[in-house]
């Protein structure tokens, strides 16, 4: 299985489109379909997964700014799904609408961020390359 950060970045942010857009179409039905809320419910929690797996998991070898960008998106995926919650659990309250779209569009470039940034990690690549023994000198 690839470990590239820039993978579970791509994936991210395919997962972070299709639940916003399956969210979507929710908005534009009058009365939510069990089969529409269903998936929005189940691609939220998929992504939420695969945020905190690579967060808590692959991103330990990387630099900073990929293992930022990982936890991020980590992060939005759980405010997210979190606003969600409320969102249908306390009657449609605007507040938590613009919070889980917020955190999702936050998802989203943070996802992209891990795109770019995420390329092989140095861990990967110091033992790819070990340095070579320096001969002494008498």
């Amino acid at each position: 299985m690839n470990q590239s950060l820039r993978f579970w970045g791509g994936l991210l942010f395919v997962m972070f489109l299709l639940t916003s857009a399956v969210g979507g179409s929710l908005a534009l039905e009058s009365s939510y379909l069990a089969v529409t809320l269903a998936s929005h419910i189940g691609l939220a929690l998929v992504t939420l997964g695969i945020g905190g797996y690579a967060a808590s998991r692959l991103s330990r070898a990387y630099k900073p700014l990929p293992r930022v960008s990982c936890g991020l998106a980590a992060v939005s995926a759980l405010v997210a799904t979190i606003a969600g919650t409320i969102f249908l659990l306390e009657g449609q309250s605007n507040w938590s609408l613009y919070l889980m779209e917020g955190f999702a569009s936050l998802g989203i470039i943070a996802s992209v961020l891990l795109i770019v940034s995420g390329g092989s990690s140095g861990l990967r690549e110091s033992t790819m390359h070990p340095e070579q023994p320096v001969p002494k000198v008498a």
